[in-house]
């Protein structure tokens, strides 16, 4: 979006509508320390709706923006952004005007971070395909799980799906490769425990319990198909703890085939673990996607259950 300089006032549209306008200022005015920022909003020379604003204030579509500052001066606030290179998503399920949604494949990170530095993610992927840097996703899942993640194109698109993630109003199904065999087929379980993060070595341990608080983990599955070595689950967390499925499928005694982290070992087919995020369903917004299975998984399936 252009900014518009001098004392002509700048409308708000639907892409940063919902962000505060201070957030909003920082990225725009991407040049320029933050304590220049609030000393022009405290001496009104950025006015909102041609009132005096704090910078905590929500924006909204059709908000009115005025710089009451020179040209030269604003020019030198700003700096072109270049959105790195990438490559772009190689499988998207479904894209509209708020939406986009990916079926990422195992081995790519959801998002940058310092583990991930040089290394290509999917957040990268995302925005260079779509050219904004406003765009993220709503949802992460582990490097070496692959399956649905859902990007919001602007402000309000994010903060509504992540408000349904936060009220765990997304229905979430994953296929999981365990092994043992858990039960029958048709059977179904309902796992509840106490989860700790260990940030040193990235593992979580679920321990049983039966008191349920802010540091509980849930997560429910049921049996798809069993072989003499190996259980096809569709799993369901409840929570969204971070290796969640992974930790609380090893607490019971059947890791994910090939999640070495947690005592699984890898097969001829497949060599990290076998869990796929295969349906997301939204159901206020009216909004669900399925994600096809990945071939090295199908393989498994076909070669080992069928």
């Amino acid at each position: 979006m252009h900014i518009l300089y001098g004392n002509t006032a700048m409308k708000i549209t639907s892409e940063n509508a919902g962000r505060r306008l201070d957030k909003f200022l920082f990225s725009e005015l991407n040049n320029a320390p933050h304590s220049f920022i609030y000393k022009m909003l405290r001496k009104k020379r950025i006015k909102l709706n041609g009132k005096r604003a704090e910078g905590n204030e929500i924006l909204q579509i059709n908000d009115e923006l005025k710089f009451c500052l020179s040209e030269e001066t604003l020019a030198s606030c700003r700096k072109e952004y270049e959105i790195p290179t990438a490559n772009p998503p190689s499988d998207i399920i479904y894209e509209d005007k708020n939406l986009l949604v990916v079926n990422k494949p195992a081995g790519i990170p959801s998002q940058g971070g310092m583990k991930n530095i040089g290394k290509e993610h999917l957040l990268a992927q995302i925005q260079y395909y779509l050219q904004s840097r406003t765009a993220a996703i709503c949802n992460r899942l582990d490097v070496n799980t692959s399956g649905l993640v859902i990007c919001g194109k602007n402000i309000s698109t994010l903060q509504k799906v992540n408000e349904a993630f936060k009220n765990r109003e997304v229905k979430k199904e994953y296929l999981a490769i365990v092994h043992g065999k858990v039960g029958e087929i048709g059977f179904f379980r309902r796992l509840e425990g106490l989860y700790e993060k260990d940030e040193k070595t990235n593992t979580a341990i679920i321990r049983e319990t039966d008191i349920f608080d802010k540091n509980s983990a849930v997560t429910e599955f049921s049996v798809l198909a069993v072989s003499s070595r190996y259980s096809l689950l569709k799993v369901s967390p409840i929570t969204g703890r971070s290796h969640q499925i992974r930790a609380h499928l090893a607490s019971v005694g059947h890791p994910l085939v090939g999640d070495k982290k947690y005592g699984g070992t890898g097969t001829a087919f497949c060599k990290t673990q076998l869990l796929h995020c295969k349906r997301l369903e939204i159901p206020s917004m009216d909004k669900s996607w399925v994600a096809p299975i990945p071939k090295k998984m199908n393989d498994f399936i076909k070669g080992e259950f069928e």
